[in-house]
């Protein structure tokens, strides 16, 4: 029953679409501003860095929240938190308060990342800051799938104890992320 109520509060955090409110204190409707997608990044370019910033932090702590309650409180842990963790994601790309328009989840996925395995957070983060100079999508592609094996490679001998569930897990809400974002991208293609 705990975990059933920590998939729920898990998703309901993450529904909350901290890009639109952070710009909408700003005058602005960040659906209609740089690419439209209510995320850290486009907050960051189209309304400022500290918002972009803001909105960064309260994406990742809207997964981690939940996570922290369902570990700490009902002693939920291994791939079910990382199901808990992967519920919010799901929140945060189709959220339920905005009318299921949400963003990306790259830094949904980095809460669950962050909680999980912090070690590998570090090495994402400054994958992410690489990359994220160059507009080029197949550049992004690349630098995605590079730490994504690298990632695979380093959860062993950083995690040797836990590396069969963690890798599990991540790879559980990759494949959610990918299939949420690929289902917007069809439903956005059919609207227009």
């Amino acid at each position: 029953m705990m975990y059933i109520f920590s998939l729920i509060l898990g998703y309901s955090l993450g529904s909350i679409p901290f890009a639109t409110i952070i710009a909408r204190m700003k005058g602005m409707n960040i659906l209609e501003l740089g690419d439209g997608n209510p995320g850290a990044a486009n907050v960051w370019r189209a309304v400022g860095k500290i918002q972009g910033f803001t909105v960064l932090v309260l994406d990742t702590l809207k997964v981690i929240i939940p996570m922290f309650i369902a570990d700490r409180f009902f002693g939920i842990n291994e791939y079910p938190l990382i199901m808990v963790g992967t519920s919010a994601l799901v929140g945060h790309c189709l959220p339920l308060f905005n009318r299921f328009r949400g963003g990306k989840g790259l830094a949904t996925i980095g809460g669950i990342i962050l909680y999980v395995t912090p070690k590998l957070y570090l090495i994402g983060a400054v994958l992410y800051f690489i990359r994220y100079p160059v507009k080029k999508p197949l550049f992004w592609w690349l630098t995605a799938v590079l730490g994504f094996l690298i990632f695979c490679l380093l959860v062993k001998p950083l995690y040797p104890e836990n590396y069969v569930w963690i890798a599990y897990g991540l790879i559980t809400a990759l494949v959610v992320v990918l299939l949420v974002n690929l289902l917007k991208f069809v439903i956005k293609k059919k609207i227009t």
